[in-house]
């Protein structure tokens, strides 16, 4: 794998172009490599901005957000990925896939569109009176009319699963011991691993119509364009003969 001069993407061995921008690449030679040692410019937690003796990264230690030339325009997009992904992961994949422009002035989502939820297991306390609040709150939220029938039917709601929840430990504890307690850790690492897919999946869906309506508004922006600036068709001055229409060939 090498990088495209031009916009720094990874290419396939042996390709005579890049296929994101359509750089017509150099004829590779046949030397092996050695592997590149990188040196760290920034970092911000676990997130690192590196370099080597041929280009600009933006990774971590699961993954590589991009790869840039070690140029003036790819340390600079380099160190504008960094800055973007260290505000959120959201905001890094918005500002790549955007063509390095601020995703936020575009009106590209740059927060979770599935909004945050518990992890805690539903037959638990802190899990089920969680839930019950929720759905307490947004009863209430629809008129106040509604919130204190709300809050007295949530209120009994806890009263009664905590009832049955106690009722449940005593059995599962009874019969399964301490087992019981890894299984609902990793249970619970289950649920906040398919949380996370489902909200970064969620917001590039969001990112993706969002882009597409960006599109379809400049496309039609160019039409019309085009239209107003193309000349009228010109008029025949006033007494001049029109020409003949033509009339069809006589049949064979």
């Amino acid at each position: 794998m090498e990088l495209c001069a031009r916009c720094g993407e990874q290419v396939a061995d042996g390709a005579a172009q890049c296929p994101t921008c359509a750089f017509v690449l150099p004829p590779q030679t046949g030397s092996i490599q050695p592997a590149e040692t990188w040196t760290a410019l920034a970092a911000s937690g676990p997130l690192v901005l590196g370099q080597s003796e041929e280009q600009f990264a933006v990774y971590d230690q699961q993954r590589t957000y991009g790869r840039w030339p070690k140029t003036d325009q790819g340390y600079r997009f380099a160190s504008e990925a960094y800055a973007a992904h260290s505000q959120s992961l959201l905001h890094g994949l918005a500002y790549t896939s955007a063509g390095y422009q601020d995703p936020d002035r575009l009106g590209l989502p740059t927060t979770p569109v599935l909004k945050s939820q518990t992890y805690a297991a539903p037959l638990s306390f802190i899990g089920s009176f969680r839930r019950i609040a929720a759905w307490a709150s947004k009863f209430a939220k629809r008129s106040p009319a509604r919130a204190a029938l709300g809050w007295t039917l949530g209120v009994i709601a806890i009263l009664l699963t905590w009832v049955f929840v106690a009722c449940w430990y005593f059995v599962v504890f009874g019969l399964f011991g301490i087992f019981v307690i890894p299984y609902r850790l990793v249970r619970r690492s289950s649920r906040k691993t398919q949380h996370i897919q489902e909200t970064a999946l969620a917001t590039q869906q969001a990112m993706l119509q969002q882009q597409q309506v960006l599109l379809q508004q400049l496309a039609q922006q160019q039409q019309m364009m085009t239209a107003h600036s193309a000349p009228p068709a010109p008029s025949p001055p006033p007494g001049a003969a029109l020409p003949p229409a033509t009339e069809p060939p006589p049949p064979a």
